[in-house]
Order: C-alpha cells, then structure tokens, then sequence
C-alpha cells in the first residue's frame, strides 16, 4: 500500500482499487425511485450525497488520527475521483496528502523500525543510519479504518439527509 492512499467511498460500484479500502454503499432502492431523472440530476444528487457522507467519515478519520503535531490529521482530505465515476457512479477518496504527512501509511497500518531513533531536547524525533539489532515492530494506530467503522451508520444518515434536502433544489434548478 502506497504512502497517502486511503478509503474510497463509492454509490454502487467500485472498480478495484489496489491503493486503499473501499467502502461499498448500495443505493438500489434509491436507484430505482430516481430512475425517471435525468443524468445530470442523478449525478448531480450522487455527488452531494457522496459528499455529505464522505464528510462524516473524514471528520471522523480526523479524531481518530494521533495528533502530536496536527499534520496527520490536518492532511486528511475528500476528494472526487472522476476517473472512477461516471453517470452511473460516484467515487469520492478519503485519503491524507502524502507530502504533507508522508508518515500516514505507517501509523495506520504499523510498521518495522529497523533503525536507532533518538529524541531531541524539543521534543522531535531523528532516525539514524544506525540498525537496530532486533527490529522493532510499531503498531498500529488506525484512523480511517475506524472512521468507516465508526461512521458508516452516520455517514449513511446524513446522505438520506442531503438527498432529501437536494433533490427538491435540484428539480427546481433542472426545470428552469
């Protein structure tokens, strides 16, 4: 798994992400009430639904992530990925940005610490070109697999919530 990536939160279907966890939401009842839409509308209604859920989740990936400095947490970002969607799907990522927190990976997932680290007077870290004898496993401390865990059901909520509050703005807009 690559540094940065993350979950992906997809209406319908999800094409294999090799980079992240993904995060599978059946629309079918919704689907087939709003079959008579139009395509712009539907997506239109996918996208804003997909983004109020994908919110709560990235709020919660944000509490969950350790916060010794913020920039884990302050790195972790939604984001529309189109080259996965289309008039039949959204994909939205909840992923951190890697350059700003490149360290992402191994928080969430654990890692070997195969060298000397040593603690400065300010409180930072340093890791030296010096192996420890014995790697050292550091474990996990996930943040977006319980932000799934923990906000699947509110995430799910506040999309009924959006696509209530959405569709009637959208009809209103589309039959201009």
């Amino acid at each position: 798994m690559r540094a940065g990536s993350g979950l992906t939160l997809s209406a319908k279907w999800a094409p294999p992400v090799s980079e992240g966890l993904q995060a599978k939401v059946d629309f079918d009842a919704w689907d087939s009430a709003l079959t008579n839409l139009g395509g712009p509308i539907k997506v239109d209604l996918a996208r804003s639904m997909a983004v109020a859920g994908g919110t709560v989740i990235r709020d919660e990936a944000k509490q969950y992530a350790p916060v010794k400095d913020g920039v884990l947490r302050d790195a972790i970002y939604l984001a529309y990925r189109g080259a996965y969607s289309n008039d039949k799907q959204v994909t939205y990522s909840i992923s951190w940005n890697a350059k700003k927190a490149p360290h992402g990976h191994l928080i969430e997932f654990g890692h070997w610490q195969p060298f000397v680290t040593i603690k400065r007077s300010d409180g930072s870290w340093i890791t030296t070109d010096a192996r420890l004898k014995d790697p050292k496993w550091v474990p996990a401390h996930p943040f977006l697999r319980p932000a799934l865990d923990g906000g699947a059901g509110p995430a799910f909520a506040a999309m009924v919530r959006r696509g209530r509050a959405r569709l009637p703005e959208l009809l209103a807009e589309y039959s201009r």
